[in-house]
């Protein structure tokens, strides 16, 4: 039986579908656990398929990000990965992939929109489709579809009809496959923060790519944890990432890849995607963090930061990131020596000490009328928060 599969990731249709990114890039292209979820998805596909074709419609997000992740996908064996330009037709182009797999032999084409993400067993899918003698097979989660398909090559007319009408509807009333398994629509940030935390806790195929140092703590190839720093079970520290010293991670808190979180963080169900740094002293909570921005999942606000002390983004490139540290540590001594010996001390000394006793204390200063009033109405005080002193 030659069967072969079309993965698209793209906005569907639906109402809504644009939603399902994050920071303009696409969530299964996001790393999860350390590997992204495309990858994931195909390596399950590699098991029942014989040939995938990966069509990405670009979005908003950072180009250089797209070409790493479409890069590493397409050197996947049996897997042949196409990007199509922001505002192109991938229905099109799956038109025409379902069209060349059909004239090369193959019998039955797996159909998957991500989106959703669900961890069907296609094997089982194909079979049920075979055994109906049904021209398109839709899988349904709770009666409802969810992108997923399994066509009969030899229906070529059907597959262009369901292609040119994005999964929504079919030529002729289609066999309906039921799926009880793992389901997550995939639809925002709260939903990658979900299905994260549900692969820590193991309700889940979604395996941390790492060693487990302790019950519970995944830690990929390279990652530093330094000496002061704590990890509460469940958590995952990727590759090549650092948890610096008095950070603590907590809840189901993931770090991605070449992701930094500096001292004194505290880190709490949350994911801090790859390459992305989060600065020193802040509360973290309920969030997303990458590509320079935040999305706090209880107020479902996404707010882009110009301020690299607080959360920046290092390069993709090795070479680029080697010279930037290279850099920081040639200009720390010199910068630091200098202003021992001219920067003026910020400490005020009183004249003497009765008038430092009289001086009124912090606490007796009358507060600044409307204090509050400013700041409060444009900026939310409670989404992040900044600690003065590391052990508050």
């Amino acid at each position: 039986m030659d069967v072969k599969a079309i993965v698209l990731v793209g906005p569907g249709a639906a109402e809504g579908s644009a939603r399902e990114q994050v920071a303009g890039v696409p969530i299964p292209l996001l790393d999860v656990l350390g590997r992204p979820l495309l990858h994931r998805v195909v390596d399950r596909l590699r098991r029942s398929v014989d040939e995938i074709a990966v069509i990405v419609e670009g979005g908003e997000g950072d180009a250089e990000t797209f070409a790493r992740l479409i890069t590493s996908t397409a050197a996947l064996p049996g897997v042949k990965a196409t990007v199509m330009p922001a505002g192109g037709d991938m229905w099109r182009a799956a038109e025409e992939a379902f069209s060349d797999f059909a004239q090369n032999g193959a019998e039955v084409v797996v159909a998957i929109r991500l989106g959703p993400y669900a961890e069907l067993d296609y094997d089982h899918l194909v079979q049920f489709h075979l055994d109906r003698g049904a021209r398109v097979t839709a899988a349904v989660h709770e009666e409802s579809e969810f992108g997923v398909f399994a066509i009969s090559a030899s229906r070529r007319n059907d597959a262009a009809y369901l292609f040119r009408h994005r999964f929504l509807e079919c030529r002729e009333p289609c066999t309906q496959y039921p799926f009880a398994g793992y389901f997550n629509q995939l639809a925002g940030a709260a939903d990658l923060r979900a299905l994260t935390r549900d692969g820590l806790l193991q309700m889940n195929t979604l395996r941390p790519v790492g060693k487990e140092i302790k019950p519970g703590v995944w830690a990929g190839e390279g990652a530093r944890i330094d000496r002061g720093a704590r990890v509460l079970t469940p958590a995952f520290i990727g590759a090549r990432s650092r948890v610096r010293t008095a950070a603590v991670l907590t809840r189901c808190s993931s770090v991605e890849h070449h992701a930094e979180v500096d001292c004194g963080t505290v880190v709490e169900d949350s994911s801090v995607l790859p390459f992305s740094y989060v600065g020193a002293g802040l509360d973290l909570a309920h969030a997303v963090v990458g590509f320079r921005r935040l999305v706090s999942l209880r107020r479902n606000t996404e707010v882009e930061f110009s301020d690299p002390t607080l959360i920046a983004m290092s390069s993709v490139h090795a070479p680029v990131r080697a010279l930037a540290s290279a850099a920081s540590l040639a200009t720390f001594l010199p910068k630091h020596i200098l202003l021992g010996f001219f920067g003026k001390s910020r400490r005020e000394k009183p004249a003497d000490l009765p008038a430092a006793v009289r001086a009124p204390a912090a606490h007796n200063l009358p507060a600044l009328e409307n204090g509050a009033d400013d700041g409060s109405a444009k900026f939310p005080s409670n989404l992040a928060v900044a600690r003065r002193y590391g052990n508050e």
